[in-house]
């Protein structure tokens, strides 16, 4: 028998279809988002607009199953109340960078910005057992947070570490895929001499009038070649390569 959150799974999956129809979710993609429930990576949220906080446990949990699956992203973490450095992105928009990036069993992949752990456990389903994950967050709470989820669900190829993911992650590259879930102005250069060739590295791009690019870049030789782009909306980079 479905149980709630397998109903609302799957609500949220066939609106993720209708929003990319003319780039249907794949069917590896579809079957890491069944096999990897979102509300198991969020413990405590707030809508975007809202100050109110909601933390999650197993008698309180039907109760938040209908937004923990919308379609929109939640705030997972924030100091003041008004800027929000760490969030759980919306989900079909989650689903479609995942097939942006064309995953193969064996890849091993760096992610900037582990918020909740859920988009690394999603890759780690992608690439398999014989692939890795590493997810680096600079915020110690998120880190530490993400990092026992990812634990206690026994996800043995996914890594996620507490540091400046600016830097990159230099102790196990070079990389098949890379992808920034924080905005930035620049891509520091570390980031190509981190990728194989032909690897591919999706990235969000700040404007400075107000706005965010998405791009899909593959490693050449000598540059990073432009293969897609779409607008988007992240939270901003923090850390070495902040730019106000």
């Amino acid at each position: 028998m479905e149980t709630v959150y397998e109903t609302y799974q799957k609500q949220l999956l066939d609106q993720a279809q209708h929003s990319y129809h003319k780039n249907p979710i794949s069917e590896a993609t579809q079957k890491a988002y069944l096999e990897t429930p979102r509300h198991l990576f969020v413990k405590r949220f707030r809508q975007w607009k809202s100050k109110e906080w909601h933390e999650i446990n197993k008698d309180n949990l039907e109760q938040h199953l209908a937004m923990l699956y919308a379609d929109k992203p939640l705030a997972l973490f924030t100091e003041d109340n008004e800027n929000i450095p760490s969030t759980i992105s919306q989900p079909s928009f989650v689903l479609r960078m995942l097939d942006m990036l064309q995953f193969e069993p064996g890849h091993t992949v760096f992610e900037l910005g582990a918020g909740s752990g859920w988009n690394a456990a999603l890759m780690g389903r992608l690439v398999g057992p014989e692939g890795a994950v590493y997810s680096l967050e600079i915020i110690p709470e998120v880190a530490q947070m993400a990092a026992k989820i990812v634990e206690q669900l026994n996800i043995k190829n996914v890594h996620i570490i507490e540091a400046d993911g600016g830097e990159g992650y230099a102790t196990e590259a070079p990389y098949d895929r890379a992808i920034f879930t924080a905005g930035t102005y620049d891509l520091p250069r570390h980031f190509f001499e981190q990728m194989k060739d032909n690897g591919l590295l999706l990235i969000v791009i700040k404007n400075e009038g107000g706005g965010d690019n998405l791009f899909l870049l593959r490693k050449r030789e000598a540059y990073f070649e432009s293969v897609e782009s779409m607008p988007c909306r992240f939270v901003e980079m923090t850390g070495k390569y902040q730019l106000t």
